[in-house]
């Protein structure tokens, strides 16, 4: 008889490999039972016998239940372990296709680059409008326009030329001092800065109006009384019919003025019988910048910008 216990566990080509070998093994004990008159009328199955060859090998039944019992051992641990283990157990190739996927679903990509250039156009646009506003709101654009106006004219360079040195020389009387320091920034390379105030009780001292009064005179009052009496321009206005002065003083009268009466006083030292000090004439020299060649280049530069102006005119 078949001994069913032996083959448990075995495949079905197995099984039929065999019930095989034991018909023929037996052959001389069932040759004559009705149930197996078929499988040896034909002298056994060929195809099976020959399935049988081909695909399965003998084996013997105890390392089949070795093989079987240790892949239950797999299945069962594989069974018992964690979702979060059968999920990292999985292979990168498998997961990463879809999480990248996902990844890029989440992402809104744009259809194609012409896209993404007309956005990053419009957005500059937009940008480049904005500050156009910003500027257009500011004024500062009208500002540069009257600046511009007043200094191209002889009175704009005059005025310059004036103010020039009227910071200057009241840096001098003034008598700045040093208030605090202003940081060294590292990060811009800059290094430390005094700050300095003006000592306002200089303005109750002969140190300040002295020289003050003096540098008036000769670069402002005592100019423009020549250039009020002799002005030329009187005579461009009554070529044009108007009998009224281009200027209320003459330009050119001035500069011509500036530069004499300062050359008498602070280059020559004429006093006018006393009304010229000393201390007085070497402050104002000392204090403009160039001493008495600056105040006789800046005569020089108003000379000619009042010649190019008449020039224009004409």
């Amino acid at each position: 008889m078949l001994n069913v216990c032996r083959y448990e566990g075995l495949l079905k080509e197995e099984l039929v490999f065999a019930l095989d070998e034991h018909l023929k093994d037996n052959s001389a004990r069932l040759n004559g039972h009705s149930a197996f008159a078929e499988y040896y009328g034909r002298n056994g199955s060929p195809v099976k016998r020959s399935r049988a060859d081909q695909d399965v090998e003998p084996r013997s039944t105890r390392p089949r239940r070795r093989v079987t019992r240790i892949k239950e051992e797999v299945d069962s641990d594989d069974n018992n372990a964690s979702p979060l283990a059968k999920i990292e157990a999985k292979p990168v190739a498998t997961r990463t296709p879809r999480s990248v996927q996902r990844v890029a679903e989440q992402i809104p990509l744009p259809p194609s680059p012409a896209v993404v250039t007309n956005v990053i156009e419009n957005q500059t646009a937009v940008v480049r409008n904005r500050l156009g506003d910003v500027w257009a709101n500011s004024g500062i654009t009208e500002k540069i326009q009257l600046v511009r106006e007043a200094l191209s004219s002889v009175v704009g360079v005059e005025s310059a030329v004036i103010l020039l040195e009227a910071f200057y020389l009241q840096k001098q009387v003034l008598q700045w001092q040093y208030a605090f320091d202003i940081p060294a920034l590292d990060f811009l390379g800059t290094t430390s800065q005094p700050v300095l105030f003006p000592n306002l009780f200089a303005l109750l001292t002969s140190e300040f109006w002295g020289p003050s009064l003096l540098w008036a005179s000769t670069s402002l009052l005592v100019p423009l009384f020549f250039g009020y009496f002799f002005n030329f321009t009187l005579q461009s206005g009554r070529s044009e019919g108007t009998n009224k002065p281009s200027y209320q003083a003459d330009p050119l009268s001035f500069n011509v003025a500036k530069a004499l009466i300062s050359y008498l006083v602070y280059s020559q030292g004429i006093k006018f019988a006393g009304l010229v000090g000393e201390f007085s004439a070497d402050v104002v020299k000392d204090s403009l910048p160039g001493g008495t060649n600056g105040i006789l280049i800046g005569a020089g530069i108003g000379a000619l910008a009042s010649i190019y102006e008449a020039a224009l005119k004409r």
